[in-house]
């Protein structure tokens, strides 16, 4: 009796299937060459969530004909599966139309005659088959880890981050670790996997769901009246009173009124049928019932004389509208004694923290918005009373914005009610955008780029015009239909602001609106920051870092953002004394930003609150207004705490080594092909390395040790 042979893949038996299959134009087999090169094969070294299986964990295992020991499934192993399986399935010609026994005895060749396998134990079609049954399930656990695990993703998190994290993620949903990270690296950008998405939402959910599932299997079988009572859902609060006031209207009765009315025009219709009648007969109205028509008409008119009387008694009845003398000019008096007047009751110091800035600062925003926005006229109704004040208007916006007041806050002092109170603000903040906004949100002009150059260098780094960095504002009223769209890992609607913020805390650029759900890379792909570089309107900028010459200006930011020659980031882990030393540098530099938000949030603590308003339009309004403001509030206080000497960049003319140049013309025509090219350049990985570099080494001269 021929005895049973287990191995029918031997690579004798292997050719002829290769034959058959180059008969059947088959797609040449994936090579491993394709995965990712993370994926070391040959490697021994076993990381924090190893891809090697534990001792306490459940084992792979292959019998050995003629042996009772089994042997692990290697790395090398798996990858040669998953690609064998992957060759197959892709087959253009049957594909996964075929036999699961063929399908399985494929791929099982495929595995058996790989030069990569050589020395190793062979397996079985049915070990290849259970093998890549546990790696499916195990990858398709760990990708919903991963897609929980990038839901929480946060700035300054890389691919590696994520990695680490759904590896806990993973640790925490199924009590053990995760050992199969080199097949998911091999599989985690194909189809199958990548629409592997059965559940949404963080952990946590995901723990309740199942605890629920576990709970409802433990209930007992309830009968079909049970069931069907409790498939009945509960009426909930605004349902059960719809419903009471449908039933109040249907049971009310109709007035007595209405039904003489009903009741007249009944025998109203009557008398016409009658009157049709006796028309289409052709004969005559007897001067009787002539009289009754005329009785009917004058006790119709009596009756809807009546309805009307009784209509205008019932109007008369209602309340009216309460109306409070809230005495506006005593309000006005009272704000101009307080903090106008020559002997105001409040110092200068206690207007500036009120107030946010400066009297002079102030009494010029309420000049040009009393003479230039009609909202803020102080006019005269149709009595001739004089209503409310620009004063007393301005006062009320700035306090809600300073503060984070209600809109009725302000009433008791400054005598204006909510609805007034939210007017004055939605006037003020547009009246501050319409009047200040090309000024104080403008991008930086040619002499603006020489101080921030000038400044730039005096910190250590040429070139440098700012720092870049994101920050939310959380949308309390967001409405429902959009909470998806902008809530982000925290669990709250948020909005994005983008800003580019300089030394003294002047924000440059600000770009608001975006939803909370994107990170500071895709907010990247949807701002103008680079606008006016892309389509030549910006100046040029020519500046020397370690004796080679560059011409882009750069931002410092986190390590989030792309290595582009535009953005210089930090040194996560500082390996020398150089490397520590312009981290340390860097991250100093890069904290006005958030200096900035700090300041801002400061100041205006409606920006920190969360937002009460449901319009976004008027919500990006306010942000506007606040940055503008916030400017003003710079300018006007920044050459107290200054520590530059204005005179070194106030020509053109300069002893720094950064230039701008200022026969560039900002007008001239730009093509497509040019700001490709710009583009380009602006995304050049390598600039940005030799950048960074000459930056380190310029540091260590100008701040190390061995200077002075």
């Amino acid at each position: 009796m021929d005895s049973f042979n287990p191995y029918p893949n031997h690579p004798s038996s292997f050719l002829n299937l290769l034959t058959s299959q180059q008969q059947n134009q088959t797609i040449p087999p994936i090579q491993l060459e394709h995965f990712p090169p993370s994926i070391d094969l040959g490697s021994s070294d076993v990381p924090v969530f190893s891809t090697q299986l534990s001792d306490d964990q459940e084992e792979e295992e292959a019998r050995i004909p003629g042996k009772k020991s089994r042997c692990k499934w290697s790395p090398t192993e798996d990858l040669v599966l998953i690609s064998g399986w992957l060759n197959t399935s892709k087959d253009p010609v049957v594909s996964n139309g075929q036999r699961a026994k063929t399908f399985w005895q494929r791929i099982g060749d495929y595995f058996a005659a790989s030069q990569k396998l050589k020395g190793v134990v062979k397996r079985s079609t049915l070990c290849c088959k259970q093998r890549f049954a546990k790696i499916n399930e195990g990858v398709n656990k760990y990708v919903r880890s991963f897609v929980a695990a990038t839901k929480q993703q946060t700035s300054g998190q890389n691919d590696e981050d994520l990695v680490n994290l759904a590896h806990q993620i993973f640790y925490e949903d199924y009590g053990s670790k995760f050992t199969l990270e080199h097949a998911w690296r091999a599989v985690r950008y194909e189809q199958k996997w990548l629409s592997e998405f059965p559940t949404t939402g963080t952990t946590k959910k995901r723990k309740c769901k199942e605890h629920q599932r576990e709970e409802s299997a433990s209930v007992p079988v309830a009968t079909e009246e049970n069931q069907s009572q409790s498939e009945i859902r509960p009426t909930g609060v605004k349902a059960a009173k719809a419903k009471a006031k449908v039933k109040t209207k249907s049971q009310a009765k109709p007035s007595d009124t209405l039904k003489e009315l009903q009741l007249i025009w009944e025998i109203k219709e009557k008398d016409l049928a009658v009157r049709e009648k006796l028309i289409n007969n052709e004969e005559k109205i007897s001067s009787s019932n002539y009289n009754l028509d005329k009785m009917m008409d004058d006790k119709f008119d009596e009756y809807i004389n009546q309805a009307l009387e009784n209509y205008g008694d019932r109007r008369q009845a209602e309340p009216k509208r309460a109306y409070i003398e809230r005495d506006c000019e005593q309000g006005h008096i009272q704000l101009w004694n307080d903090y106008f007047s020559e002997g105001a009751t409040f110092p200068p110091h206690i207007f500036r923290r009120r107030f946010r800035m400066n009297r002079p600062l102030f009494m010029r925003i309420v000049d040009r918005l009393s003479n230039e926005i009609p909202y803020f006229e102080q006019r005269r109704d149709a009595t001739g009373r004089l209503g409310f004040s620009a004063l007393q208007k301005a006062t009320a916006a700035i306090r809600m914005m300073a503060y984070g007041l209600a809109a009725d806050a302000v009433d008791e002092y400054l005598r204006i009610g909510q609805s007034t109170s939210m007017l004055c603000l939605e006037n003020f903040v547009e009246g501050i955008r319409y009047l200040f906004g090309d000024e104080y949100l403008r991008r930086p002009t040619r002499e603006d780029l020489i101080r921030l150059l000038h400044i730039g260098e005096i910190r250590g780094f040429p070139g440098m015009i700012g720092s870049i960095d994101c920050m939310h504002w959380e949308w309390k009223n967001c409405p429902t239909a959009w909470k998806g769209q902008y809530t982000r890992g925290s669990g709250k609607p948020t909005i994005v602001l983008e800003t580019v913020a300089s030394q003294d805390l002047w924000i440059w650029h600000a770009f608001f609106g975006p939803p909370g759900t994107l990170n500071d890379i895709n907010i990247l792909d949807r701002s103008p920051v680079f606008d006016d570089v892309l389509q030549g309107r910006a100046p040029k900028v020519r500046y020397v870092v370690n004796g080679n010459e560059y011409n882009l200006a750069y931002y410092l930011t986190d390590g989030i953002y792309p290595k582009w020659a535009t953005f210089i980031q930090s040194i996560s882990l500082p390996q020398d004394e150089k490397a520590f030393l312009f981290a340390t540098n860097q991250e100093a530099c890069r904290k006005n930003v958030e200096r900035a938000f700090g300041v801002l949030q400061a100041r205006f603590a409606i920006v920190k609150h969360p937002a009460l308003i449901w319009d976004k339009i008027k919500i990006g309004n306010i942000m506007r207004a606040c940055i503008i403001l916030h400017n003003m509030i710079v300018e006007d206080e920044r050459d107290g705490y200054t520590q530059y000497d204005v005179s070194d960049f106030a020509h053109p003319e300069s002893a720094s080594s950064s230039q701008v140049d200022f026969t560039y013309s900002t007008d001239m025509p730009s093509n497509l092909g040019n700001m490709m090219a710009t583009r380009t350049r602006l995304r050049d990985r390598t600039k940005h390395e030799h950048l960074k570099a000459d930056l380190v080494e310029h540091i260590w001269q100008k701040f190390g040790p061995n200077q002075a």
